[in-house]
């Protein structure tokens, strides 16, 4: 969280380095840490807020859509997914070239999220409450991309830490599932930088 911090108050306390505003969107995939579970594939888009800085790093703040889930083999559950309004604070480093306009970087991305939108529901359909749901989530991401000109096109790995369950779920399906952790998974996503 220091890191986060730390991070937030660099990009508020460089108003002078010019700013790079796009949209951002791109496919993940992603599960839970446990047996009898199948990858999910999920898309995530937003925007992304670019600050370069000296040295060849830049922070990239973004405010993204991040639909996550998993698909469960015999058990009364018929569908579990979350869409997450995320902030990640993308770290870059990495060298430039032709003036700038090909960059090759390796990011960090420590995130913060809050569950929105939901698809929970047992196998006759009936959808479960949000009070079986811890909405909150945090976690970090590294990765690598390449930017071209405007375009940028990033691959990570994402870790979600905390509880996915609130702790007074009745459901021992749910509570089987959701005593592993968050969603983690991979992400490929494609920024257009507009100005």
């Amino acid at each position: 969280m220091t890191l986060l911090a730390a991070s937030m108050l660099s990009a508020v306390a460089v108003p002078a380095v010019a700013a790079n505003i796009g949209l951002k969107a791109g496919i993940n995939v992603s599960n839970l840490s446990t047996e009898g579970v199948k990858n999910y594939l999920g898309y995530q888009a937003g925007l992304a807020f670019q600050f370069d800085l000296p040295l060849w790093f830049s922070i990239q703040p973004d405010l993204i859509f991040h639909v996550k889930g998993t698909r469960v083999e015999d058990t009364n559950l018929q569908a579990l997914g979350l869409g997450y309004l995320e902030v990640p604070v993308n770290i870059q480093w990495g060298p430039r070239f032709l003036d700038g306009n090909i960059r090759v970087f390796l990011q960090g991305s420590p995130f913060i999220g809050y569950a929105i939108s939901k698809d929970l529901k047992d196998a006759h359909g009936n959808s479960y409450a949000w009070n079986n749901v811890n909405r909150f989530e945090y976690g970090v991401g590294a990765g690598l991309g390449v930017q071209l000109w405007r375009f940028q096109l990033t691959a990570q790995y994402n870790w979600s830490f905390g509880r996915l369950g609130s702790g007074n779920i009745a459901d021992e399906t749910l509570r089987t599932l959701f005593s592993e952790s968050n969603f983690s998974g991979y992400t490929i996503s494609l920024a257009v930088m507009l100005f």
